[in-house]
């Protein structure tokens, strides 16, 4: 019985921690309900067409030096930008994002997990459309949407997108810039990341 109790303390840390052990797709379980959601909330989380043209009016060319093949490139460098391109090398969707300036390190990574939903305990957050790349301190750093704090408020705002404004590693962008990389990155996917 000791040594059951002894293995399921590390299980359940990890998955706690958002930290999974291999390549590994994760989904809501059947039967399970994700996070739940106000109608205030998930209008206050839409973005407006006015806010979704501004925030594509902020195209950037892909940096030099950042690898080849398909790839989502990171700049950590403000303004903060993420890129997703394709094995020809062209642009398929760029879209600012903010993260940490000095967090996760430079270097070349890969896609090992997704999920539709997360959050983090420790911030008091949720956020959708995470695609994990590596390991911070404490958690899977990745690509996600704006967190959102239990009574709806963003952890910061669309006109902040950018700024290196982040806490725990993980790079934000807005909702229809998140899912869209949660639909194009696939597990395995080179992840590149440049200050």
């Amino acid at each position: 019985m000791r040594l059951r109790t002894l293995a399921l303390v590390p299980a359940l840390l990890l998955a706690w921690s958002g930290l999974v052990a291999g390549p590994v797709e994760a989904r809501t379980p059947p039967g399970v309900a994700p996070p739940a959601v106000s109608a205030q909330r998930v209008q206050s989380a839409a973005v407006a067409p006015v806010q979704r043209a501004a925030l594509r009016a902020h195209h950037r060319a892909l940096p030099p030096g950042s690898g080849s093949g398909r790839r989502i490139v990171y700049t950590e460098q403000v303004p903060q930008h993420i890129w997703l391109v394709n094995a020809d090398g062209r642009v398929e969707r760029d879209f600012a994002a903010s993260g940490r300036r000095d967090w996760p390190r430079t270097g070349v990574y890969h896609v090992f997990s997704k999920s539709a939903w997360g959050s983090n305990p420790g911030y008091g957050v949720t956020f959708r459309w995470m695609v994990r790349f590596t390991i911070g301190h404490t958690a899977a750093i990745g690509f996600h949407s704006i967190p959102r704090y239990r009574d709806g408020r963003p952890m910061q705002t669309l006109a902040q997108l950018g700024q290196a404004v982040g806490r725990g590693g993980c790079a934000h962008s807005a909702d229809p810039d998140a899912r869209y990389l949660y639909d194009w990155a696939r597990i395995g996917t080179k992840v590149v990341v440049l200050r």
